[in-house]
């Protein structure tokens, strides 16, 4: 494996080479994921203007790129916490620059939550077999509980060939756009062709997860982009998909998460989400498999 440093678009990253595939990271842009490319085939969607800019603090995720995969902590929308504490837009640390160590085979981020007293790290290295391996903890440094939602947030090219992989034994879904369940004829959501365009759509599965799985299929290519998780975990699972309705772009995410669903503010209110004790460390690992049909 060779990590080097490099550019991608306007911006200074680390590029993680392993056989067929590359990966690239910007460490001061929120330690995104900005491209992961197999066999010249581009998995993550790329900045529309072709270039980044740099948030401040407490900004509007879609005043940006909304672009490659990052990290939603300790919120995705938006919400008051606690009656009083404003937690931002799709969370703290995709505005902010993290500490970053390279390692001989692995790269190491870590960031201080500013909205609570949590710090986040996140390692990332290649495995066999084309397999990403992302490693993460999440440390409450404050005498008090914290409760917070964590959600992997991915935006993955697709055309209309491309089907969408879930877990065995889905019969509900949560359209949280109109709030309704929907239960019939599941098997239509998998076909991203089935969506109509100049719209977007987000829905969450209801049924307990039979395995933390879930990926892409990329059907024209030969390509499956698959996403393993320990459901016990990050036991919900969220996706999104928009076809022009939002910015004009085009691009959908597979979003395992511990909570349910959106702003810790709702999670809390429905349950189901997690709190961390003082001064505990939380640890859990995703992998991300390329494989060929």
């Amino acid at each position: 494996m060779k990590i080097y440093n490099g550019h991608h678009c306007n911006m200074e990253c680390i590029v993680m080479e392993k056989d067929n595939l590359v990966l690239k990271v910007i460490p001061e842009l929120g330690f995104k994921v900005s491209s992961l490319v197999y066999r010249e085939h581009e998995f993550l969607f790329q900045p529309s203007k072709m270039k980044y800019e740099l948030p401040d603090f407490g900004d509007s995720f879609s005043s940006y790129d909304t672009s490659g995969l990052d990290e939603m902590i300790p919120t995705i929308d938006s919400c008051i916490y606690e009656g009083k504490q404003c937690l931002p837009d799709h969370g703290d640390v995709w505005t902010l620059p993290w500490n970053v160590m390279v390692n001989e085979n692995s790269i190491e981020g870590s960031v201080s939550l500013r909205s609570l007293p949590l710090k986040f790290v996140k390692k990332i290295s290649m495995g066999r077999n084309n397999t990403i391996r992302m490693d993460y903890s999440v440390k409450n440094v404050s005498d008090k509980e914290q409760s917070y939602l964590w959600a992997l947030h991915g935006l993955n090219n697709f055309d209309n060939d491309t089907e969408i992989m879930l877990p065995n034994g889905v019969n509900r879904v949560l359209d949280v756009i109109n709030n309704e369940v929907i239960d019939k004829n599941i098997e239509n959501l998998l076909y991203l062709r089935n969506y109509k365009d100049k719209q977007f759509y987000k829905f969450y599965l209801l049924d307990e997860l039979s395995i933390g799985e879930c990926g892409l299929y990329y059907k024209d290519k030969g390509l499956i982009y698959t996403i393993k998780f320990d459901k016990k975990v990050n036991p919900y699972l969220g996706v999104w998909i928009t076809k022009g309705g939002f910015k004009g772009e085009y691009n959908c995410a597979l979003e395992p998460s511990n909570g349910f669903y959106d702003s810790l503010k709702l999670a809390k209110e429905n349950k189901k989400f997690q709190s961390i004790m003082p001064f505990e460390e939380k640890n859990w690992t995703v992998y991300i498999e390329i494989s060929e049909t």
